[in-house]
């Protein structure tokens, strides 16, 4: 593209939509939906999700004089699948803060056409402007969040760890610790888990099963726990994978949320689980 006429874009051709008797889709959508196993790139929840344009096509909040990266609108590393709320409903929309040097136009070959070479996401100059928001396709979640346990008891909250802010800017932008969010990890990672193990120590309790029993079916429930890491389909994917990563994770997170008087042996068990190398 070698004019600066934002009118020339047009979501028909970066949605390439087409009927079906249940509603009108968007095949860009469709495939975006696909890698993303029908999850928010942002906040992991199953969602009918927008074609995000990682890098904003028309404008950028932070600079008023910029045009927005229109050359990148039909590029596909910047098309990511966002829930309305992640992207539109007083979240991320124009917002595209950088630490280093924006990229203020597009490249062009020696014959005068869009350097599409240069229009990869992960590849310079793009990638040396060192955006705040994370690419879910570049950038590693365990090197820039963590996750505590909601301080009101709403739920569990995502933090950012890393030193130069860029987990807690794109906390900030996408809105990932809002109260349905919060609750809505809870609910999805750890409930399951929980009511698991208040009916094993219910069966404890009544005589219905013995220690030997309650440990081993325990065991049981820890495990279901790491084989749903391995199920990307599933919401809230790295939260699951935190949980599980280390005894003190698990404790931080999950312990909590489960009967005081269960509390030591479930704790004990994903020692003895972790111990025994199905873990770490």
């Amino acid at each position: 593209m070698d004019t600066r006429d934002l009118t020339l874009i047009s979501d028909a051709v970066y949605r390439d939509t087409y009927n079906t008797p249940d509603g009108r889709r968007s095949r860009v959508e469709d495939q975006l939906s696909i890698a993303y196993q029908y999850k928010c790139a942002y906040c992991e929840r199953l969602t009918k999700a927008d074609i995000e344009h990682y890098r904003p096509k028309k404008g950028i909040a932070e600079e008023a004089g910029h045009l927005g990266y229109y050359w990148l609108c039909y590029e596909w590393s910047n098309l990511i699948p966002s829930c309305i709320t992640c992207n539109r409903e007083g979240a991320k929309h124009n917002q595209f803060p950088i630490l280093g040097p924006r990229v203020p136009g597009p490249s062009f070959s020696p014959d005068g056409q869009l350097d599409l070479a240069l229009c990869r996401a992960h590849t310079a100059p793009l990638l040396e402007e060192m955006p705040y928001l994370l690419h879910p396709e570049i950038d590693h979640p365990e090197d820039f969040f963590a996750f505590v346990l909601d301080p009101n008891g709403q739920g569990i909250r995502i933090t950012g760890i890393d030193e130069q802010q860029r987990g807690q800017r794109t906390i900030e932008i996408c809105l990932l610790n809002r109260l349905e969010l919060r609750l809505d990890r809870a609910e999805c990672v750890i409930s399951h888990f929980k009511d698991g193990v208040c009916g094993l120590f219910v069966q404890l309790q009544a005589g219905e099963i013995d220690q030997l029993q309650f440990k081993a079916q325990l065991l049981q429930c820890i495990h279901l726990l790491h084989i749903l890491t391995l199920r990307e389909e599933k919401t809230h994917t790295y939260l699951r994978k935190y949980i599980v990563r280390t005894a003190e994770n698990f404790r931080d997170i999950v312990i909590p949320y489960i009967d005081p008087l269960a509390a030591d042996i479930v704790s004990e068990a994903f020692l003895l689980y972790q111990e025994r190398g199905v873990l770490g």
